[in-house]
């Protein structure tokens, strides 16, 4: 074999060696590629498992049915035109939510008069048509319906009011209210079974067990502004106290409307900041800073307000229109709301009262797991349970 013949076996050799060594890399290479994509697979996975853990931890479902919307899905109806029902209309015609509202109220001339001035408002907005009825029937077909009055004030003869008034309690102006709440909403639900009803009326938790215990609408889709309300006062307080904004302030209350309500200190954050992990004694009376007197001012400040006006109409009509937002839209935003928590925090009986909720077409869809950060919390909320179960009791024992 002379020398020319070697060195081409070397170089045979050599390529095979390269392409040996090639293939290996690659091999490896693609090995590393799915060690790799296994990791990724694992660590995804893992983050999958975490966020669907935490999802179901922060949320307790309450329903997942789908509404039967019909052909008019933004079609909202306010019973009882008094000045929470006329504002209620007027904030929806701003918002532009809606494509259609019916005004309902037994009174003629008081329904002639708003639906006349309503009715101009929706010539500066557009796509909004508004109707008036003085029968309950108009309010088939709603989406929303919206309970502002159920005051016996129509403008019938004398003589038909008296007859009307054997009908109902007659002594106590207390029972014939609630009597034709009662009333009302059974007549509602049978006109719009499908509908989410939003009560305005107060008490807010007497008022949404009343509708629950009469009405043929579930009770995840029976919901008032309760301490939505209170909730904000509160960061309006909070704003004034730091002098910022309130739409960098987030915090809420929880319980009943108005002093039986109950602010949660761990959920106030400033600009994303927890004032908790700033000042671990807020809220309590060794606080320096004298942040339990909110609570008081806030309190306070609804008591001023409802006795000069009568009612808190601007706040509650602003809070009911934000929820028709949220159902019309499926927003599934987090609010404060007078719901139904029976099943939870050891309530075992149908029982309305305001913790935080996902609202979404449905009405309610969720209500979030609260943190009540200590014993004192847990106390004052079981506390709260029992004051408003014994209220709930007492106003509708005659009813």
């Amino acid at each position: 074999m002379n020398k020319s013949d070697d060195n081409e076996r070397l170089e045979e050799e050599e390529e095979e060696e390269e392409e040996e060594e090639e293939l290996s890399s690659v091999g490896q290479e693609k090995t590393n590629n799915q060690t790799v994509q296994q990791s990724n697979d694992d660590e995804s996975k893992l983050q999958h498992d975490l966020a669907n853990e935490l999802k179901h931890t922060l949320k307790i479902p309450i329903t997942d049915e789908l509404p039967n919307i019909g052909p008019t899905p933004y079609k909202v109806a306010i019973v009882g035109m008094n000045e929470l029902g006329s504002a209620t209309a007027f904030l929806l015609i701003c918002r532009q939510v809606v494509t259609d509202i019916i005004i309902i109220d037994k009174n003629s001339k008081r329904l002639a008069a708003e639906y006349a001035d309503l009715s101009t408002c929706t010539t500066f907005v557009s796509g909004v048509n508004i109707q008036a009825s003085n029968q309950l029937a108009s309010c088939e077909g709603a989406r929303v319906v919206i309970l502002c009055d159920v005051s016996d004030d129509d403008d019938d003869h004398d003589h038909e009011k008296q007859q009307k008034s054997t009908t109902v309690p007659s002594s106590n102006p207390h029972e014939k209210l609630l009597f034709n709440f009662k009333i009302t909403s059974r007549a509602i639900s049978h006109y719009a079974s499908d509908c989410v009803m939003i009560i305005a009326v107060q008490p807010f938790e007497v008022m949404t067990q009343l509708c629950a215990a009469n009405s043929m609408i579930p009770s995840y889709r029976i919901i008032a502004p309760g301490t939505m309300i209170d909730s904000a006062h509160f960061r309006l307080l909070i704003s004034e106290k730091l002098d910022i904004s309130p739409a960098s302030i987030t915090g809420i209350m929880i319980g009943g409307h108005g002093h039986n309500n109950l602010p949660l200190w761990n959920s106030i954050t400033v600009g994303g900041i927890h004032l908790l992990s700033e000042n671990t004694s807020i809220g309590t009376s060794h606080d320096k800073e004298n942040w339990h007197q909110l609570h008081r001012n806030v309190n306070q400040r609804q008591e001023d307000v409802i006795k000069i006006k009568g009612t808190e109409v601007w706040s509650i009509s602003m809070a009911s229109s934000e929820l028709v937002e949220c159902i019309l839209r499926n927003k599934r935003e987090i609010h404060t709301v007078t719901v139904n928590i029976k099943d939870h925090y050891g309530v075992k009986t149908d029982l309305f009262l305001s913790i935080p909720a996902i609202i979404s077409q449905n009405g309610v869809s969720h209500l979030i797991t609260m943190n009540l950060a200590n014993h004192q919390n847990e106390n004052e909320f079981a506390s709260i349970i029992q004051n408003i179960e014994t209220t709930i009791k007492e106003k509708l024992k005659n009813i």
